[in-house]
């Protein structure tokens, strides 16, 4: 009889204490607080009463929201040796239900997956940029760490031309050079590693100046694209007019 009551006695304590610390989780009556050890899970307190809830896959938790909390993993400061409770839930698609993933290897860098619920949608960057996984943005390919840029752009930025320092010449930070197949787009080499610019619809690059230029002014164009500049022309001056028209 004695043991039953002791048990008795150490399950109310037990119960007591676990109460106490759900009822401490709650720093307000309503909202949401953080599970220690984890990223992904949460405590949501609702009229001061705690329950421990879990991010979906992909999605960590985000103390700093005034919404939903849980947010990408770019967005939220998750302290190193912290891991998940939860396991991947990839799908045929997605490696997790949420998030965004780079498709491709390192010389096909500009597409990127946006999973929803298991289920990727696929983007591809403007074209010359690659998806960097660091900033969830379409970037420059040199700023990717594993995107290899010349393979990518299909352009190897030419060795820099020695300098003589006793005629007082100076390196260049940077060197433009145009496309070897398209006359309306060039390469900016930075530090050895190249950017792809494209020029308007109506106009190309001129070696001479070092930049975009009317059409016209470029020598080197096909009869096509020259074509097609023309037709752009022709249909801006057509609009314009009519606007005159209208006021």
């Amino acid at each position: 009889m004695a043991q039953i009551i002791i048990s008795a006695l150490l399950c109310l304590a037990m119960f007591g204490s676990l109460a106490q610390a759900a009822a401490g989780a709650c720093r307000e009556a309503n909202g949401t607080a953080p599970v220690s050890g984890s990223c992904d899970a949460y405590i949501e307190c609702k009229n001061g009463v705690a329950e421990e809830k879990i991010c979906p896959d992909g999605l960590l938790y985000n103390e700093k929201s005034t919404g939903y909390p849980c947010g990408y993993p770019i967005d939220v400061e998750c302290a190193q040796g912290q891991s998940r409770l939860q396991a991947a839930q990839p799908t045929e698609d997605c490696p997790h239900q949420f998030g965004y993933y780079r498709m491709g290897d390192s010389s096909h860098c500009g597409q990127f997956m946006n999973c929803a619920s298991g289920r990727g949608f696929v983007f591809d960057c403007p074209e010359g940029l690659a998806w960097n996984p660091a900033t969830y943005k379409c970037d420059w390919p040199d700023q990717v760490e594993d995107c290899d840029a010349e393979a990518f752009l299909g352009f190897r930025c030419p060795a820099p031309a020695v300098k003589s320092e006793l005629l007082g010449e100076q390196e260049e930070d940077y060197t433009f050079h145009p496309s070897p197949d398209n006359c309306q787009v060039y390469f900016i080499c930075i530090e050895g590693r190249p950017r792809r610019i494209g020029c308007g619809e109506d106009q190309a690059f001129n070696q001479e100046l070092k930049q975009c230029d009317d059409i016209d002014n470029v020598p080197n164009c096909s009869s096509d694209i020259r074509a097609k500049g023309a037709e752009i022309k022709a249909a801006r001056a057509a609009a314009a007019a009519g606007r005159r028209k209208q006021i």
